[in-house]
């Protein structure tokens, strides 16, 4: 028997150091997303990126991510300033595991968020990582975002060949 699903699950992960994603004030706001289910996980003091991705792909995995018939929906990863390698590769790994289980469905969205006030570094390597994300779960009906909290959402980023979303006001 197929379960039925009567919402839209909202994960927010939140990496030590991360800032609270503005994008969720837009992103709730009807008729945007009617969330069902709304969870935060966040990291650990002295947790590894690996641990903290490891801990919640188990949790989206065992479907035990919210009550019963709700599925994720959205994910929005708050990311701090780490730009090293275990990162990098731990947020593309959080972020293909959330895609995977959104596809089963056909649809969902990856929120990349960073401060406002985050370094042009952290800004070109989110911008690069959803546009590897967006090519890759394009054909699934899915998408991944970056949001800054300066100015509103990006637009998706689902093409090799275009430009990269608006990151930056020159004053």
């Amino acid at each position: 028997m197929r379960k039925r699903t009567n919402g839209k699950g909202l994960l927010v992960a939140v990496e030590l150091g991360g800032e609270w994603p503005s994008c969720l004030e837009q992103l709730q706001a009807p008729p945007t997303l009617e969330v069902g289910g709304r969870r935060v996980i966040t990291q650990m003091e002295g947790e590894s990126p690996a641990c903290f991705t490891e801990r919640i792909a188990q949790i989206v995995a065992s479907d035990e991510l919210f009550g019963r018939g709700v599925r994720l929906w959205t994910l929005a990863i708050a990311c701090n300033e780490r730009l090293d390698e275990a990162a990098s590769s731990s947020r593309r790994k959080l972020a293909s595991a959330a895609l995977g289980d959104m596809a089963r469905h056909k649809s969902g969205r990856v929120y990349l968020t960073a401060s406002p006030r985050s370094s042009g570094r952290l800004r070109h390597a989110l911008s690069a990582l959803a546009r590897e994300l967006s090519n890759e779960w394009h054909a699934a009906g899915l998408e991944a975002t970056v949001e800054f909290g300066d100015g509103g959402l990006s637009a998706p980023i689902s093409s090799p060949l275009a430009p990269l979303a608006p990151i930056a006001r020159v004053a």
